[in-house]
């Protein structure tokens, strides 16, 4: 069942704080163009070289909060990932967006507490191994509201395909009683939906300022609560068909999940540059 918690309103708020550039002041500039405005396709391959953070809980945590995966346990909290993004312009207003990443953080860390995971009790002093896995494929399907020679903006529905496990594994009690090296894996999945819009500016014909917002609040799947995506750039045009560019993404979920083997909380966030070779035709 999806549920939503947004009101148009809200999310108007949000655009005009974003994207709100005159654009009617634009459209009535002249010059010459940056590509990414008048090609049919767009490709971006590069790295997304992030700062992240896990706060994970399953069947509650002891004490009685979700798991700083990074401070308690150790996990890694920089990392740097591949990362793919594609827009597709169909018509003369309409547009097919995705984007794909993903993570794979793991370490260890000394105890400094009890750690409940699951019915399993890490206890303090001892030593466990933890990870977390997030895999994230993005669709959006966009329609142009305003437009011209130098600018693009628009606004759009799409979802955000997220797959999430994790685990923290050591020597571990159950019921109060030793029982030996334990692991304790969790997974879920589910598309989230979001809406979202974005906004071209051509300063040149090789230079072009970006900006995109993803933001919905919702329940759905195994998740309830809210998820971000949003970025901001630079691409600079090298060639005719290829160019650099280089982004500021910040992805954030809040969530609690519900699914057959975990039940309990998500938080994640990963914020760092994104930068790519680029191609358009």
């Amino acid at each position: 069942m999806l549920k939503f918690h947004f009101t148009a309103s809200t999310f108007l708020l949000i655009v005009t704080l974003i994207f709100g550039t005159p654009v009617q002041v634009l459209a009535q500039e002249s010059g010459e163009t940056h590509a990414w405005l008048k090609d049919r396709f767009q490709v971006s391959v590069g790295a997304f070289a992030r700062q992240q953070a896990f706060k994970l809980g399953a069947d509650g945590s002891f004490p009685e909060e979700e798991i700083d995966f990074d401070k308690v346990l150790g996990v890694d909290d920089d990392d740097v990932s591949a990362s793919l993004t594609f827009r597709w312009n169909f018509g003369e207003k309409w547009s097919l967006w995705g984007q794909a990443w993903r993570v794979n953080a793991k370490g260890g860390a000394l105890l400094l507490e009890d750690v409940e995971w699951q019915n399993l009790v890490f206890q303090e002093g001892s030593f466990v191994n933890a990870g977390v896995e997030n895999s994230v494929i993005r669709a959006f399907f966009g329609r142009k509201i305003s437009y011209g020679p130098r600018h693009e903006f628009g606004l759009g529905l799409g979802f955000h395909w997220l797959e999430l496990s994790a685990f923290i594994e050591g020597e571990a009690l159950v019921n109060d009683i030793p029982s030996g090296f334990q692991r304790g894996d969790v997974s879920a999945g589910a598309p989230m939906p979001n809406i979202g819009g974005w906004f071209y500016y051509s300063a040149s014909k090789r230079w072009l300022l970006e900006a995109r917002l993803d933001w919905l609040d919702v329940s759905v799947g195994d998740y309830s609560g809210s998820i971000w995506n949003s970025s901001v750039g630079v691409n600079f045009q090298a060639f005719r068909n290829m160019g650099i560019s280089l982004n500021y993404q910040i992805f954030a979920l809040n969530a609690e999940v519900d699914s057959g083997d975990w039940r309990g909380g998500a938080e994640l966030s990963y914020h760092g540059p994104f930068l790519a070779l680029t191609a358009n035709w």
